[in-house]
């Protein structure tokens, strides 16, 4: 009987932790746009071109410590992997999980 228990206790141990291994930052969608604003860890960007089933437009709202790396400045043409999620907010807000200066 308490060789059953602790099988069912490795077991649920296991389930749980290969549940919070499953990756979360999965690239769903992606845009390309310029650098309107730079604050400090974050910057402005007005979109030019979208990819993927998730198609903004407009301003949004970007994390610039995802490529800490490279320096951004206003007028630069970046592109922005995201989520697909975004946030109700005015300008648009994102989940930046991949950012990289393009020609």
């Amino acid at each position: 009987m308490k060789s059953k228990f602790s099988l069912l206790y490795l077991f649920l141990l296991s389930s749980m932790l290969f549940a919070c291994n499953s990756p979360e930052n999965d690239v769903k969608a992606t845009f390309v746009g310029i650098i309107e604003e730079v604050h400090e860890e974050s910057a402005t960007v007005s979109v030019i071109e979208a990819d993927g089933i998730y198609k903004i437009s407009g301003l949004v709202n970007i994390n610039l410590s995802v490529n800490p790396e490279e320096s951004f400045q206003v007028g630069d043409k970046v592109k922005v992997g995201y989520d697909g999620t975004t946030m109700e907010t005015s300008p648009l807000g994102i989940k930046t999980l991949t950012l990289e200066k393009v020609e």
